[in-house]
């Protein structure tokens, strides 16, 4: 769950800020004496958990995170804000497909299989989201949706101005596998499934390979359920002939091709066609790609199930051109803002693209196809509690909403001109 290094807390009546190291020793002493800091972006404070997670260096440190459920309760300019469940995309997913515990846990109900029988062949046949096509069960999630969950967890869906030019697969995949813990499989961590690459360095492949080929292991093996699958979330380089077959590249993985039988390549090509033209279109973007894949005892990878996802080049998902101009519009602006995510979502169904978080109200703002769409953003935005800005494609595109100049007092008291007046815009229809 999203934090911010500059936000302050309030532990057991003294205020200290999220990123200072000072405050650990404090944080160590309420996480065990269960206490819950106060967020105090809200005169009142939002209360929340301390989570005990490992440190790049091997350590350990404590991390106050959102408590479930609580997200819209924060300020919109606070890091923790997460617009409400009808407008982020995870509506119909949390407490069913997504069950968060107070206690950091999170349990994922999947929609795909995660073990394979060995006598059973393999099954390239399903691996088309059933988001694509027909209304997808809101009790389990698609391979789409737990790649946007991840996303959203690890606050790559989120933007500030500060984050502009300093985001790479290096800080992309440290933080995806950061928000993977915590979550579970039934009763077995994610992370014992999921492999995101780490940044390939030449003078390094030796060792790299060493923990890939660890990470890995566990799958070569059959168990009472059958062979186990892992779980890849990585960026494409290629998809290309093989001997047999076709081939997923994966960036930093050069000596790890991912195999396609021929069968699931037509199926990719047909279902994703409109992620790879976008890919093609945008030379600063990237291609995610989210699969299940099984490993053969001579440690070759064929995938069984995958999803790909387009982001631009700050890392930000997008879904259509017209989707990814109001992303770089908002970022040329240099706007706060949390991007709206499908994940179970059919994708003719009109969701907010992104929600700006620096107005006095939350701003859900929708790239709509078709003008009749614009009453039920409205109506899905007032339901909501935001305010709602809507560019409904051929007309114009309308100016995006003042900022507010609100900051926020230790004690989560206002202060500053309110320079934004609430407001509904939309185009000239």
């Amino acid at each position: 769950m999203a934090h911010s290094e500059e936000q302050a807390l309030r532990v057991n009546g003294r205020v200290v800020r999220q990123g200072d190291q000072e405050a650990q020793p404090e944080l160590a002493t309420a996480h065990d004496d269960r206490v819950r800091p106060l967020c105090m972006c809200q005169r009142d404070g939002v209360a929340m958990y301390i989570a005990r997670i490992p440190d790049p260096d091997g350590g350990m440190r404590y991390v106050v995170k959102r408590m479930p459920d609580t997200g819209p309760l924060h300020a919109p300019q606070c890091a923790s804000y997460v617009p409400p469940p009808g407008i982020s995309g995870f509506g119909q997913l949390l407490g069913t497909a997504i069950s968060e515990g107070p206690d950091g846990r999170t349990a994922l109900r999947l929609g795909f299989p995660m073990d394979m029988l060995d006598w059973a062949a393999p099954t390239p046949t399903a691996m088309v989201d059933p988001s694509g096509s027909v209304q997808a069960d809101p009790s389990r999630l698609t391979l789409r949706a737990v790649l946007h969950y991840l996303w959203h967890e690890a606050g790559l869906a989120s933007w500030t101005p500060a984050m502009a030019g300093k985001r790479n697969w290096r800080v992309v995949s440290w933080h995806l596998r950061q928000a993977a813990q915590g979550m579970y499989l039934r009763s077995r961590p994610l992370t014992d499934r999921l492999f995101v690459p780490e940044p390939f360095q030449a003078e390094r492949k030796a060792e790299i390979t060493a923990r890939r080929l660890a990470a890995w292991a566990p799958a070569q093996t059959s168990g009472a359920h059958g062979r186990k699958l892992m779980m890849l979330v990585g960026e494409v380089k290629a998809i290309e002939a093989a001997r047999y077959g076709r081939q997923l590249v994966i960036k930093h993985l050069p000596d790890a091709p991912f195999m396609l039988d021929d069968r699931l390549h037509v199926r990719l090509t047909w279902r994703f066609a409109a992620e790879l033209d976008l890919w093609q279109s945008d030379p600063d973007g990237h291609l995610i790609a989210i699969s299940t894949f099984a490993v053969g005892r001579g440690g070759l990878a064929t995938v069984e199930e995958i999803s790909l996802v387009t982001v631009d080049r700050h890392w930000l998902p997008y879904e259509t051109e017209a989707d990814r101009m109001l992303v770089e519009l908002a970022v040329e602006q240099r706007r706060r803002f949390t991007k709206s995510l499908r994940c179970n979502l059919t994708d003719g169904l009109p969701i907010a693209s992104l929600t700006l978080t620096d107005t006095t109200v939350a701003t859900a703002a929708f790239v709509l196809a078709e003008a009749t769409q614009v009453p039920e953003a409205e109506d899905a935005a007032a339901a909501a509690g935001l305010d709602a800005w809507i560019w409904a494609l051929g007309s114009p595109i309308p100016r995006l909403p003042d900022r507010s100049r609100v900051t926020a007092t230790p004690d989560g008291a206002d202060r500053g001109a309110v320079v934004y007046r609430r407001r509904q815009l939309r185009a000239s229809l």
